[in-house]
Protein backbone atom coordinates (compact mmCIF):
# COMPACT_ATOMS: atom_id res chain seq x y z
CA UNK A 1 0.00 0.00 0.00
CA UNK A 2 2.96 2.27 0.64
CA UNK A 3 4.30 1.72 -2.60
CA UNK A 4 0.85 2.49 -4.43
CA UNK A 5 0.82 5.90 -2.55
CA UNK A 6 4.46 7.24 -3.71
CA UNK A 7 3.47 5.90 -7.41
CA UNK A 8 2.52 8.27 -9.99
CA UNK A 9 -1.40 8.86 -10.07
CA UNK A 10 -3.44 10.71 -12.38
CA UNK A 11 -5.80 13.41 -10.86
CA UNK A 12 -9.16 14.17 -12.90
CA UNK A 13 -9.34 18.14 -11.79
CA UNK A 14 -13.58 19.00 -12.13
CA UNK A 15 -13.66 22.01 -13.94
CA UNK A 16 -11.24 20.40 -16.78
CA UNK A 17 -12.68 18.04 -19.47
CA UNK A 18 -12.50 14.37 -18.37
CA UNK A 19 -9.67 13.25 -21.21
CA UNK A 20 -7.08 16.15 -19.27
CA UNK A 21 -5.38 14.87 -16.43
CA UNK A 22 -2.88 16.31 -14.30
CA UNK A 23 0.07 13.52 -13.12
CA UNK A 24 1.05 14.26 -9.66
CA UNK A 25 3.38 12.30 -7.01
CA UNK A 26 1.09 11.59 -3.90
CA UNK A 27 3.22 10.89 -0.71
CA UNK A 28 0.63 11.13 1.71
CA UNK A 29 -2.72 9.77 1.13
CA UNK A 30 -4.99 11.39 -1.18
CA UNK A 31 -7.19 13.24 0.91
CA UNK A 32 -4.45 15.72 1.55
CA UNK A 33 -3.33 16.77 -1.38
CA UNK A 34 -1.20 19.60 -1.76
CA UNK A 35 -3.68 22.07 -3.29
CA UNK A 36 -1.39 25.37 -3.36
CA UNK A 37 0.90 23.36 -5.98
CA UNK A 38 -2.29 22.45 -8.32
CA UNK A 39 -3.64 26.27 -7.98
CA UNK A 40 -0.74 27.67 -9.85
CA UNK A 41 -0.53 25.20 -12.66
CA UNK A 42 -4.34 25.60 -13.10
CA UNK A 43 -5.92 28.60 -15.66
CA UNK A 44 -6.93 31.33 -13.26
CA UNK A 45 -10.61 31.59 -13.68
CA UNK A 46 -12.66 34.92 -15.23
CA UNK A 47 -14.93 35.35 -11.76
CA UNK A 48 -12.00 36.39 -10.34
CA UNK A 49 -11.83 39.87 -12.48
CA UNK A 50 -13.29 42.76 -10.92
CA UNK A 51 -17.48 43.64 -12.99
CA UNK A 52 -15.22 46.92 -14.24
CA UNK A 53 -12.58 44.98 -16.14
CA UNK A 54 -14.89 42.24 -17.31
CA UNK A 55 -17.27 44.75 -18.73
CA UNK A 56 -13.97 46.34 -20.25
CA UNK A 57 -12.90 43.30 -22.05
CA UNK A 58 -16.51 42.29 -23.06
CA UNK A 59 -16.72 45.75 -24.84
CA UNK A 60 -13.17 45.26 -26.48
CA UNK A 61 -13.87 41.73 -27.73
CA UNK A 62 -17.68 43.58 -29.24
CA UNK A 63 -15.32 46.47 -31.08
CA UNK A 64 -12.80 43.95 -32.75
CA UNK A 65 -15.80 41.59 -33.86
CA UNK A 66 -17.61 44.47 -35.00
CA UNK A 67 -14.48 46.19 -36.84
CA UNK A 68 -13.78 42.35 -37.95
CA UNK A 69 -17.39 42.03 -39.56
CA UNK A 70 -17.41 45.64 -41.28
CA UNK A 71 -14.03 44.53 -42.61
CA UNK A 72 -15.98 41.32 -44.33
CA UNK A 73 -18.82 43.10 -45.41
CA UNK A 74 -16.85 45.14 -47.36
CA UNK A 75 -14.52 42.98 -48.58
CA UNK A 76 -17.79 40.92 -49.71
CA UNK A 77 -19.21 44.40 -51.46
CA UNK A 78 -16.20 44.91 -52.93
CA UNK A 79 -16.46 41.73 -54.63
CA UNK A 80 -19.66 42.77 -56.08
CA UNK A 81 -18.10 45.51 -58.02
CA UNK A 82 -16.85 44.91 -61.34
CA UNK A 83 -13.21 44.16 -61.86
CA UNK A 84 -12.51 47.41 -64.12
CA UNK A 85 -13.29 49.42 -61.09
CA UNK A 86 -9.50 48.88 -58.91
CA UNK A 87 -10.24 47.15 -55.56
CA UNK A 88 -9.30 49.79 -53.11
CA UNK A 89 -11.46 52.31 -54.73
CA UNK A 90 -14.11 49.51 -54.69
CA UNK A 91 -13.60 49.36 -50.81
CA UNK A 92 -13.53 53.37 -50.18
CA UNK A 93 -17.14 53.58 -51.99
CA UNK A 94 -18.73 50.49 -49.96
CA UNK A 95 -17.72 51.73 -46.43
CA UNK A 96 -18.86 55.15 -47.70
CA UNK A 97 -22.20 53.53 -48.89
CA UNK A 98 -22.50 51.46 -45.07
CA UNK A 99 -21.56 54.40 -43.38
CA UNK A 100 -23.96 56.57 -45.04
CA UNK A 101 -27.00 53.95 -44.56
CA UNK A 102 -25.67 53.38 -40.84
CA UNK A 103 -25.88 56.60 -40.61
CA UNK A 104 -29.03 57.37 -41.86
CA UNK A 105 -31.01 54.41 -39.21
CA UNK A 106 -29.22 56.18 -36.39
CA UNK A 107 -30.54 59.43 -37.41
CA UNK A 108 -33.82 57.75 -37.75
CA UNK A 109 -34.08 55.65 -34.14
CA UNK A 110 -32.32 58.76 -32.42
CA UNK A 111 -34.93 61.39 -33.78
CA UNK A 112 -37.70 58.64 -32.88
CA UNK A 113 -36.61 58.73 -29.75
CA UNK A 114 -36.64 62.24 -29.54
CA UNK A 115 -40.37 62.52 -30.77
CA UNK A 116 -41.53 60.18 -28.39
CA UNK A 117 -40.32 61.91 -25.74
CA UNK A 118 -41.38 65.50 -26.84
CA UNK A 119 -45.30 63.82 -27.04
CA UNK A 120 -44.90 61.77 -23.58
CA UNK A 121 -43.52 66.00 -22.18
CA UNK A 122 -46.63 67.26 -24.31
CA UNK A 123 -49.07 64.90 -23.22
CA UNK A 124 -47.92 65.50 -19.39
CA UNK A 125 -48.11 69.26 -19.76
CA UNK A 126 -51.74 68.93 -21.18
CA UNK A 127 -52.59 67.36 -18.44
CA UNK A 128 -50.87 68.74 -15.54
CA UNK A 129 -52.81 71.76 -16.76
CA UNK A 130 -56.08 70.68 -17.12
CA UNK A 131 -56.08 69.00 -13.92
CA UNK A 132 -55.22 72.23 -11.96
CA UNK A 133 -58.01 72.78 -10.43
CA UNK A 134 -58.49 68.94 -9.15
CA UNK A 135 -54.62 69.39 -7.29
CA UNK A 136 -55.50 72.75 -6.05
CA UNK A 137 -58.25 70.96 -4.05
CA UNK A 138 -56.56 67.83 -3.37
CA UNK A 139 -53.66 70.10 -1.30
CA UNK A 140 -57.14 71.95 0.32
CA UNK A 141 -58.16 69.03 1.86
CA UNK A 142 -54.22 67.64 2.28
CA UNK A 143 -53.95 70.68 4.66
CA UNK A 144 -56.99 70.39 6.03
CA UNK A 145 -56.24 66.61 7.45
CA UNK A 146 -52.77 67.98 8.46
CA UNK A 147 -54.84 70.48 10.79
CA UNK A 148 -56.70 67.77 12.11
CA UNK A 149 -53.87 65.55 12.62
CA UNK A 150 -52.03 67.77 14.20
CA UNK A 151 -54.82 68.40 16.82
CA UNK A 152 -55.38 65.02 17.63
CA UNK A 153 -51.74 64.89 18.49
CA UNK A 154 -51.70 67.87 20.74
CA UNK A 155 -54.45 66.54 22.66
CA UNK A 156 -52.79 63.04 23.06
CA UNK A 157 -49.98 64.88 24.24
CA UNK A 158 -51.61 66.81 26.94
CA UNK A 159 -53.36 63.65 28.13
CA UNK A 160 -49.90 61.91 28.52
CA UNK A 161 -48.50 64.94 30.90
CA UNK A 162 -51.52 64.77 32.78
CA UNK A 163 -51.00 60.97 33.19
CA UNK A 164 -47.57 61.22 33.86
CA UNK A 165 -48.20 64.29 36.12
CA UNK A 166 -50.81 62.18 38.29
CA UNK A 167 -48.42 59.49 38.41
CA UNK A 168 -44.72 61.41 39.25
CA UNK A 169 -46.76 63.17 42.31
CA UNK A 170 -48.96 60.06 43.62
CA UNK A 171 -46.53 59.02 46.32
Amino acid sequence: MAAASTALRLLFVPHLPTSAAVPVRLRGPPLLLPLRSLSSSLPRSRSRLSPVVFAQSNLFKVVQTAWRIGKDVTEAGANLVPDSIPRPIARIGITTVAVTIALFILKSFVSTVFFVLAMMGLVYFVFVSLNTDELSTRSKITTSNEEETLEEARRIMEKYKELRMHIFQAP
